[in-house]
């Protein structure tokens, strides 16, 4: 059960400038664990901070035999008990990503695994990628291709024709399981495949691991391979990032991300562009990246967010203060999110006096005089982070259920509160 408090947010009365470490990667961090899980040799992860969604795949990963020893943000993975035959029951909490990625490695084993979590994972899709599951062999039970779902067997065949318009999480998912696929696979995309950058993200990781994926056109393919251990450093989540981004750009104030580059693979920091385009200065150095707001702002009237839609609640909750109304599209997959990412903060940023038009897979925003409101968060971590930045504008703005941060921030709030001094 979530703690229903609230938490008032006070109003950036001043420029501020500070240095921030920002958490690890979860994108990274999920994918690294799921791949130490499938390595035959040890794994050590450094620079993984606690959240809810870190610990759903540890927990599970852990039922499934693997061994991982913690000390502070520093993760040791031991996956040579990794449990292929018994039956396996697996809770991911609230976990999408997990959840995706764990179904895929499912099919690596003989015994079946049975998977559920919390109410919102449970009506979120994976239709599609139960689909390939059992075009690989697999024997699949669910509820419409939602939670609980049962996997038995292992996959036998190695072709798949699949939809990736819902998820990218589906793709992700059979790619970094396939090298440990008997035949390994091949993945025919039969739709456009949304949020591009988090596969570009999954390639990435996988080559880092030893890990080698065949493209052309939108064919993918993946022969058994092996994984390799060794020691990954993960890097500063850059979705993390885009909130402080936005801190600094809406409050003329500057901050220094010191462990964060912007020749990462991770599709959000092209959020940063985002501000450029709004009036901020971004530096990039040795250092990190530094982000400084402007004078004054500038308009954007429509962008694109389909490449980076997990910045795109961060970006609404900027848009109030923006000169003149702004068009958000590429959002067709934030329907079928944590919440539905499109309606809710309409229905939120109405609360506080900001009137909104959305459509299918677009909202636009526009700006006006704002008004209290005590904000829902909807068991969504990042309705929680970006309507805190809202609310640093805003007086008179309260959050519920602000611990629902924990999803990927635990320190959200500490580092939020940095702003003040």
């Amino acid at each position: 059960m979530r703690n229903e408090d609230t938490r008032e947010v006070r109003v950036v009365e001043r420029p501020f400038d500070f240095i921030l470490s920002l958490p690890g990667s979860k994108s990274i961090g999920l994918r690294q664990l799921a791949i130490s899980a499938l390595a035959r040799e040890s794994s050590v992860l450094e620079n993984l901070h606690r959240s809810s969604d870190i610990d759903a795949m540890t927990t599970a990963l852990g039922r499934l035999g693997v061994n991982i020893e913690r000390a502070d943000n520093r993760f040791s993975i031991d996956p040579t008990r990794f449990n292929s035959t018994s039956d396996v029951h697996l809770d991911l909490d609230m976990s999408g990503v997990s959840l995706r990625l764990l179904l895929a490695v499912s099919a690596t084993r003989t015994g079946s695994t049975t998977f559920d979590g919390h109410a919102s994972l449970r009506a979120r899709p994976n239709q599609h990628l139960l689909e390939a599951l059992e075009q690989l062999g697999c024997t699949v039970q669910s509820n419409s291709g939602r939670l609980p779902i049962n996997v038995s067997g292992s996959a036998t065949n190695n072709s798949v024709r699949l939809q990736t318009s819902v998820s990218s999480q589906y793709l992700t998912a059979l790619l970094l399981a396939s090298p440990n696929f008997p035949r390994g696979i091949h993945i025919d995309l039969i739709d456009t495949l949304t949020s591009a950058p988090y596969v570009e993200l999954t390639l990435n990781e996988m080559m880092r691991r030893g890990v080698s994926v065949q493209r052309e056109g939108n064919r993918l393919g993946v022969k058994p391979q092996t994984y390799r251990g060794g020691n990954i450093d993960v890097e500063g989540d850059a979705t993390a990032a885009t909130y402080f981004a936005a801190l600094a750009t809406l409050h003329q104030s500057t901050v220094h991300l010191d462990n964060l580059n912007m020749n990462t693979t991770q599709g959000d920091i092209e959020f940063l562009s985002v501000c450029e385009q709004l009036g901020a200065t971004v530096l990039k150095h040795d250092q990190g990246i530094t982000i400084t707001g402007p004078a004054q702002l500038n308009s954007l009237p429509e962008i694109n967010m389909v490449d980076m839609p997990d910045a795109a609640l961060t970006l609404m909750a900027m848009a109030p203060y923006l000169p003149d109304k702004i068009r958000i599209t590429g959002l067709a997959t934030l329907r079928h999110k944590e919440c539905d990412r499109i309606s809710c903060p309409a229905l939120e940023l109405r609360k506080a006096g900001i009137a909104t038009e959305e459509g299918p897979d677009h909202i636009t925003i526009v700006p006006g005089e704002t008004q209290p409101a005590v904000f829902d968060t909807y068991d969504d971590h990042r309705m929680a982070m970006a309507f805190a930045i809202f609310a640093t504008g805003a007086p008179g703005c309260s959050i519920r259920d602000p611990n629902c941060v924990d999803k990927t921030y635990a320190n959200f709030w500490t580092d939020l509160a940095r702003a003040y001094h």
